[in-house]
């Protein structure tokens, strides 16, 4: 018999009168939001876009440490930066790609391969970058930093 698993995640979104939108997080605290200057915001507070592209990033980052660890790879450091391009569509703006661009520090070369296939993993196993409409490239760069 096959286990069925539903998760639910949490937040809520609220604004009063002349102050900033917030987003509000089930046990996580709160942040500012509001739109991206080019849809007519101020600018300030995070914007729904950025945060679609963030949840892609952290999310291959967080798949990819799932599979470090269960390889036991060490890891001297991760860092990622992403973009999502924005495109206007006969339906209206839509994310066309998202590209990730990883780099991560090893202190010996004996496991880059095994780091270059949990890289793999992280990109055919992230739920979020799964879930989305638009095409997601996750690039995965190593440096042997010896100790």
């Amino acid at each position: 018999m096959k286990h069925e698993r539903t998760y639910i995640f949490k937040n809520a979104v609220s604004r009063n009168q002349d102050e900033p939108a917030k987003v509000i997080f089930s046990g996580h605290g709160q942040m500012e939001i509001g739109a991206a200057a080019e849809f007519g915001g101020s600018g300030q507070g995070l914007n729904p876009e950025e945060m679609f592209v963030a949840a892609i990033n952290s999310c291959l980052m967080n798949t990819f440490f799932y599979f470090t660890q269960k390889f036991k790879i060490e890891i001297l450091s991760y860092s990622s930066q992403a973009s999502g391009q924005l495109e206007k569509q006969s339906d209206g703006f839509r994310f066309t790609n998202v590209e990730v661009r990883a780099k991560v520090q090893l202190p010996e070369e004996k496991s880059a391969e095994k780091i270059q296939e949990a890289g793999h993993l992280a990109e055919k196993y992230c739920l979020v970058s799964k879930s989305v409409a638009c095409p997601v490239n996750y690039q995965l760069e190593i440096e042997i930093k010896g100790k």
